[in-house]
């Protein structure tokens, strides 16, 4: 996911840092879903990560201080909940429906291995997955021969972790956390960090952790997104200095050139976004992050089922870029941004 909360007013550059962590994860899913290897991030940076990952824990860093703001300054949560669906799900409804009814005969036509698409596989597609947990990964079988057939949309399953950190944000708030003892949710910021760090360093047959943790790989979007909450709470101390959101990039530079992004990277990343976006302030006519994010990666899909990928990782990333922002231009002024004007 990813982000998804409306920017903290709009004197920031929230907008522009989700928009550019788009493009990154389309760029990371480009080699993966073109048949390409590892991107160039992850030969770049010793195979700690790629770009796609690395983009996504920047989404939960940012999303944690903007969903943090949201409950703090509603302090409603029947308002809360709202918003949030509001937010999350007209735009993840549009890229399901236009996945299954779309993208997939479109692939199943131009596919000459791909089984065939039909009307029963599309709408068990769409109603499998419009819990938001992705159990159908795929519409029938028309994705098989390309390079990656196991999900036909592989971006949407990180809006389900999302809303369970929505609803540990709920539950905090509820508690009051977020006026009277923000302390304690650096406490458990610093627990989280703790916990990220024993599963990381210790073998992982070793229980240290909660199960649904260690299976799922949700660690370091969780530890990110609870210190992006935990900024919020401390924003006058995180936000009291104008550059030091150098010196949080530079460590995460670090991080992943010389080793240990994945024991610190999440936090580093968090605070190094969340400073600079306040330090920049560039406001951006439209918020195609969302749309870009969801819907990237069944175009990718369709273009490597076109052959697109025969010319070179470049033109096949480019000519999906420009297909995925005309899309996401068209979820946001028919979908996004009318439901987001029923937030009032």
């Amino acid at each position: 996911m990813n982000a998804n909360a409306s920017p903290a007013g709009r004197d920031n550059a929230f907008d522009l840092i989700r928009l550019l962590l788009a493009v990154l994860v389309v760029y990371g899913h480009a080699y993966q879903v073109g048949g390409f290897g590892d991107d160039g991030f992850a030969h770049l940076f010793k195979m700690q990560t790629n770009a796609g990952p690395f983009a996504v824990t920047g989404f939960f860093g940012i999303s944690g201080f903007l969903v943090t703001r949201s409950f703090a300054l509603r302090a409603d949560a029947v308002g809360f909940i709202r918003a949030r669906l509001l937010r999350i799900l007209p735009g993840f409804y549009l890229a399901l429906v236009f996945t299954a009814f779309c993208i997939a005969p479109l692939v199943a036509r131009h596919n000459p291995a791909a089984g065939p698409w039909d009307v029963s596989s599309a709408l068990r597609y769409v109603w499998h997955d419009a819990g938001v947990r992705i159990t159908e990964p795929n519409v029938g079988d028309v994705l098989r021969g390309l390079p990656v057939t196991e999900s036909i949309n592989g971006s949407l399953w990180t809006l389900f972790p999302e809303l369970c950190c929505y609803g540990l944000v709920l539950a905090l708030g509820a508690l009051g956390l977020f006026r009277t003892g923000r302390v304690n949710v650096l406490l458990l910021a610093g627990a989280l960090l703790m916990l990220h760090v024993a599963m990381v360093v210790v073998p992982r047959d070793f229980i240290i952790a909660p199960v649904f943790l260690q299976l799922s790989g949700w660690s370091p979007y969780v530890l990110a997104f609870t210190a992006g909450s935990a900024a919020y709470c401390y924003k006058d101390e995180v936000l009291a200095s104008s550059r030091s959101w150098a010196m949080w990039l530079v460590a995460t530079l670090v991080l992943l050139y010389f080793g240990g992004w994945s024991l610190l990277g999440p936090v580093a990343l968090t605070l190094g976004l969340i400073q600079a976006a306040h330090a920049f302030r560039i406001t951006l006519p439209v918020d195609l992050s969302y749309g870009t994010y969801l819907l990237h990666f069944p175009v990718l899909q369709l273009m490597a089922a076109l052959q697109l990928n025969r010319h070179g990782v470049g033109p096949y990333f480019a000519a999906a870029l420009i297909a995925t922002g005309a899309l996401a231009a068209l979820s946001w002024f028919a979908v996004e941004r009318p439901f987001l004007r029923l937030k009032a």
